[in-house]
């Protein structure tokens, strides 16, 4: 019969940590990668239809497809002028929903 050391214990628990946490962080990335939104309350029906539709995936490609239209009157819009971080939760700006109204956004 084998001995097990200490070490070699604690590597065990460590790895078996790891495979029992992997679900959990393969959820978490999927989200992140374009699983469900995060948001709950919307102030723009385009989100809102983006994320009950396919959520956050489907919510960049309109997104970035309303950005690459805006850009005809904004030249230098970019996903930065509205949100004061890129993911996982997209942060906007004090200012953001009164730019894309001004953009023709509703």
């Amino acid at each position: 019969m084998k001995k097990f050391t200490i070490s070699m214990l604690v590597v065990g628990a460590i790895a078996l940590c790891g495979v029992a946490m992997s679900p959990l962080t393969a959820t978490a990335d999927d989200d992140a990668a374009g699983g469900k939104c995060f948001r709950t309350k919307f102030d723009t029906t385009m989100t809102k239809d983006a994320c009950a539709k396919g959520g956050q995936g489907e919510a960049k490609k309109v997104w970035k497809a309303f950005v690459t239209e805006a850009k005809k009157t904004e030249a230098t819009l970019a996903c930065k002028t509205c949100h004061t971080k890129m993911g996982p939760e997209f942060p906007l700006e004090k200012d953001a929903l009164d730019h894309y109204k001004k953009l023709g956004g509703k």
